[in-house]
């Protein structure tokens, strides 16, 4: 049992703003808060932090008084410990039940993820999207537990770091409990905290030991687990098989898609009728609309019926600018037509919010130019950001993302052609809801490894669009997912785990002469193979290989798992 006594001194001497530290709150990496200074200064870090999309941990020791339902809003992680959430929401936390109870008592009020440090029972988070995720604490080096000052400080701070570099919720967990068994070796509370070394090779001898010891029990005791690595050793933490836990993102597919082969189909070749139509593949979940093509014939009310009977959800709507605007979307030097593509885009988002959708991707074949010496290109850059903070701002509440695409038959050079320059535009449009949708064949028509921009992405990756393409010259070919490029769609599905990602998947094919239906069922199929094989290369080490930059022992690992 630990006891600490608070003296607050120059914590409690803050001013009433914050203006000296704004600069430094909008470059961090991650903003971790405690409670031990004035809940004013919480509020507008918090604000600033928010702000700038800036992930944000909140821990809740310290004072004993409430917080307040729009700071937890703003948090991304509140992390009590189990007597501090029990006073933060007035609940028992006395079981595991009660535990998970008072976690989303605090969603209910606002708390995005809930993670509970438990001491020697390790920790629980609640997520976002209600998943649970539960940690063992690791063995205490030495065997013997020093002193625990510091120790859930160390957890924290690890997790925080973990989190920040994209490593997935699961991961970063391991890593935190790792930090916490070291800390509770030593005595002291800032002398106690770990370095980055020392939770790595904690992490690795936990793993070698695992195996010493599933090694060493016999076939008949039902405790082992039987499991292999290779002679690259350990990666920093072990795995689950790909068969022990469910895929669990959602798929969407082109809705226009549906319209090939009619012979094939004996509904309606309208918007409805495709609707129906994608109802009948099986295993999708999502439809996702384009605004304002698939509105013209049909209504707000007419689609979400539609789409209620097709048995999906709607999860984006995609901007698909008419001909006027050929000149540029939010590029166009005329004032009165930048402002309209504006407003229609507000639009667009005003109609996803009414069928329930969550994202609003825009994509503009036009948004560029065809010559040298043709376009001011700063000021078609400042457009574009002005033109997604306008959008940003008007929909707080829905993720607002760039689909960005080097070159189109509308405009031969895009405003924004690549990876780097969609992450730019991120950072200058500064609005917590803006990011980026990864189309996999607009990254092969760049000369782009899709895999490498979305690890790029990180946090700020709102959608995927999955397809393949042979990348031959003014070509977008929109083929079957993984079919051409397979070693980067496996690639690609690895770095989607390792930075968490949390959309849904979404299929841009153009299946002029198969069926779309079975076509999808197809993309569907590979995309669930390929994450489950992407899951086994986590299992068994190619993190390791990779933070060593080893090609051929990577290359090795996939030729012994059959993936090459």
């Amino acid at each position: 049992f630990v006891s600490s006594v608070v003296v607050t001194g120059a914590n409690a001497a803050w001013p009433e703003d914050i203006a000296d530290i704004k600069s430094r709150i909008q470059i961090a990496k991650a903003v971790m808060l405690q409670r031990e200074i004035p809940e004013h200064v919480n509020v507008l870090v918090a604000e600033v932090a928010a702000s700038h999309g800036i992930p944000l941990f909140q821990d809740a020791g310290g004072a004993d008084r409430p917080i307040s339902d729009s700071l937890l809003a703003q948090v991304t992680f509140i992390t009590p410990n189990q007597p501090e959430l029990a006073r933060l929401t007035g609940l028992p936390t006395d079981t595991d039940d009660n535990i998970v109870k008072a976690a989303k008592s605090l969603q209910g009020r606002g708390a995005k993820n809930v993670l509970v440090t438990l001491g020697e029972a390790g920790a629980l988070l609640l997520a976002h999207d209600g998943r649970i995720l539960r940690q063992s604490s690791f063995p205490v080096p030495g065997g013997q537990v020093i002193d625990e000052t510091g120790a859930g400080d160390s957890f924290r701070a690890a997790f925080a770091v973990a989190f920040v570099e994209g490593h997935p919720l699961q991961e970063s967990l391991r890593f935190a409990a790792a930090a916490g068994a070291i800390a509770v070796s030593r005595m002291g509370a800032v002398p106690s905290l770990p370095s980055r070394q020392d939770c790595e090779r904690l992490l690795k001898d936990e793993v070698v030991s695992t195996m010493a010891g599933e090694a060493n029990c016999s076939s008949s005791d039902k405790r082992c687990k039987v499991g292999s690595i290779t002679d690259s050793a350990a990666e920093t933490s072990v795995m689950p098989t790909a068969d022990s836990k469910p895929f669990s993102l959602k798929f969407a597919s082109r809705l226009n898609s549906m319209a090939a082969r009619p012979d094939l189909w004996p509904g309606d070749s309208n918007v409805l009728g495709w609707v129906a139509r994608q109802g009948t593949v099986r295993g999708l979940n999502v439809i996702d609309f384009n605004y304002p093509q698939h509105f013209t014939s049909a209504g707000v009310d007419a689609l979400k019926s539609a789409t209620l009977q097709a048995g999906l959800e709607v999860g984006a709507i995609g901007m698909r600018f008419p001909d006027e605007f050929r000149l540029g979307a939010f590029t166009n030097p005329n004032a009165t037509l930048w402002r309209k593509a504006i407003e229609l885009t507000m639009e667009g988002g005003a109609h996803a919010k009414l069928l329930g959708a969550r994202e609003l991707v825009v994509w503009s074949a036009y948004d560029g130019y065809d010559y040298p010496i043709q376009a001011d290109y700063h000021k078609a850059w400042s457009n574009v950001v002005e033109a997604f903070q306008q959008v940003c701002d008007a929909h707080p509440d829905l993720r607002v993302s760039i689909e960005h695409k080097p070159t189109d038959a509308s405009s031969r050079f895009s405003i924004v052609p690549s990876a780097g320059a969609a992450k730019l535009l991120v950072a200058e449009v500064s609005r917590p809801n803006m990011g980026i949708t990864l189309d996999v064949g607009h990254c092969i028509l760049a000369g782009e490894n899709p895999a490498q921009s979305a690890a790029l992405f990180g946090p700020h990756l709102f959608g995927v669009h999955l397809n393949d393409g042979h990348s031959r010259l003014g070509a977008e070919d929109g083929l079957m997912f993984g079919t051409v490029h397979s070693t980067m769609a496996l690639e690609l599905m690895y770095w989607l785990q390792q930075i968490n990602y949390q959309g849904h998947l979404y299929f841009d094919t153009f299946p002029h002469n198969e069926d779309p239906v079975r076509e999808g069922e197809f993309n569907i199929r590979r995309a669930k193979a390929l994450w489950q094989r992407a899951e086994g290369l986590r299992a068994a080490g190619l993190g390791h290989l990779l933070a060593q930059h080893d090609a051929l022992k990577a290359l090795e690992l996939l030729e012994q798992r059959s993936e090459i």
